[in-house]
């Protein structure tokens, strides 16, 4: 086996465009080598300055140290990248000419296994994360794969050249489509669906990383869906299954517009005086806000993990939480809803409207306050309530 390893001891890799750098100093010459023989397929000889340095942790079965090494590199990579790139955890394979499809997915799904199968056909990217430029690039991770060899129970960690993986293109990788994996077992024979905008949006968020740190998140994340022309399920069973899809995948144009997406940002109303007495609800905080070309409101905010997550909002939903950028009475919710609506075919406005906002408080999407002003009314200056926005 002909040395990878530096003089001084480390492996630089490759990963999202830039530089992560293993110090393996610690390790046995041995172990230094297999080291390098698993990541074989991301070693870079760049003389970019790393951009962050890991090392092996004491302890570890070699197999162990290359998986603890893996989570290190990809943390560090995407804190390196974060508010940079679009980056999903997925996996990734690109066409000779350079074109990528993105497959992503929660865990298991089977996305290490799916890109052991087609990088025999099409070039590896990753199996771990994707990042995505502004203009539509692809930045490869060539990370090593976990995978269970000859019946073992432990995961072995093995490069790409190992399991007989493709190499990249010598080309510029560029965003062709983006598939997002269900996998079952009904059966039913492997089969790709398009996917509107607002359910691509829900499925693909809780899959990013640092997505709340890129500018007007929501409207990247569907800048990237709409060039790619939209996003596919692919619903399967077994890996095997699947390369003519993808094959056919990639023989098909995807810049097509996306009929049943598009966006524009929330608009502010006027403001108004606001209510002067009883309660009055507002909008909580979210990152993100767009209005659907279907006339959804596509939510961003942080849940109770500090995890982002898409809420996708309809029928008089919109027009509430537009009317409550200032604080609103529930008369003038009622009063918008009409006004963007009409009143219902039956039952009362009032109604419609308390359900709607049942909802989005429940959902942590709207507040409850009451103005400082009711609250010397009535006495309740001094007891603990929301505080006035």
């Amino acid at each position: 086996m002909s040395t990878r390893v530096t003089p001084d001891h480390h492996l630089d890799i490759d990963a999202l465009g830039v530089t992560i750098r293993i110090d393996v100093g610690g390790l046995p010459p041995v172990d230094r080598e297999l080291l390098a023989d698993a990541w074989s397929g991301a070693l870079t000889t760049s003389e970019r300055t790393p951009a962050g340095i890991v090392r092996p942790r004491p302890h570890f079965h070699f197999d162990e140290t290359v998986a603890d090494l893996t989570t290190q590199v990809t943390l560090a990579a995407l804190e390196a990248r974060r508010g940079q790139l679009w980056m999903v955890h997925a996996g990734a394979v690109a066409h000779e000419d350079g074109r990528v499809i993105l497959f992503s997915g929660r865990s298991g799904m089977g996305k290490t296994t799916l890109m052991s199968q087609l990088a025999r056909e099409f070039g590896y990217v990753t199996d771990e994360s994707v990042g995505v430029t502004s203009d539509g690039r692809v930045l490869p991770y060539r990370k090593p794969l976990s995978v269970i060899v000859d019946g073992a129970r432990a995961k072995r960690q093995l490069s790409p050249e190992t399991l007989g993986l493709r190499e990249l293109p010598p080309v510029p990788l560029r965003l062709h489509a983006i598939v997002v994996l269900d996998r079952h077992d009904d059966g039913i024979p492997a089969r790709m669906e398009d996917l509107d905008i607002a359910d691509a949006l829900e499925a693909i968020a809780p899959q990013c990383s640092f997505l709340a740190e890129l500018e007007a998140p929501l409207r990247t994340m569907i800048g990237h869906i709409s060039r790619a022309g939209g996003a596919v399920r692919l619903r399967y069973r077994e890996a095997a299954d699947v390369l003519t899809l993808v094959g056919s995948l990639f023989d098909t144009e995807r810049n097509a517009p996306v009929t049943s997406g598009g966006s524009e940002p929330v608009p502010r109303p006027d403001p108004h005086s606001g209510p002067s007495h009883g309660t009055t609800f507002s909008r909580s905080p979210v990152i993100d806000a767009v209005v659907l070309s279907d006339e959804r409101l596509a939510l961003l905010r942080r849940g109770l993990d500090a995890q982002t997550m898409v809420h996708l909002i309809g029928g008089i939903g919109p027009a509430l939480w537009t009317a409550a950028a200032e604080c609103a009475s529930f008369d003038d919710l009622v009063t918008a809803a009409v006004r963007a609506y009409g009143r219902p075919p039956s039952g009362h406005a009032a109604e419609a409207v308390q359900s709607a906002l049942d909802a989005m408080v429940s959902a942590g999407l709207m507040e409850l306050s009451t103005p400082r002003r009711v609250r010397e009314e009535t006495g309740q200056e001094g007891e603990e309530g929301p505080p006035d926005e």
